[in-house]
């Protein structure tokens, strides 16, 4: 073992050469193949157009919540009744924002019959 060289058992020949490329040209069609299937990234108006929706929704539930606090504060310290009309406007205002959000998605769904739910009842059997 002292003199042994550090070879593989393994004979090479043309051929191995040959099966790797053929390999490495396969994984590349497959590869480029991927690439079509997956579609690019949205275009930055659509992101932008969706990221302003998202800001809107999230707005319009903090100030639901934040309208409410402020009004039950405010009302809290002008009649002396400390966390009691605070707390329950505050639950109000919350209620409210949810509310406003629903409506908010709702209004921006596309409108039109969904995939699948123009079947009639016996059009999705085969």
């Amino acid at each position: 073992m002292a003199g042994a060289e550090k070879e593989s058992g393994r004979k090479t020949s043309g051929r191995d050469a040959e099966g790797i490329r053929g390999r490495l040209d396969t994984l590349e069609e497959r590869i480029a193949a991927a690439r079509v299937r997956h579609a690019p990234p949205p275009e930055p108006e659509a992101r932008g157009a969706a990221m302003g929706q998202a800001l809107r929704l999230s707005t319009e539930l903090v100030a639901g919540v934040a309208v409410g606090g402020f009004i039950g504060w405010a009302l809290d310290r002008w009649l002396g009744t400390t966390p009691l009309l605070m707390v329950v406007l505050l639950i109000l205002g919350a209620a409210a924002g949810i509310l406003n959000v629903m409506r908010s998605a709702k209004a921006m769904q596309p409108t039109g019959p969904l995939p699948g739910k123009d079947l009639g009842p016996n059009d999705d059997e085969d």
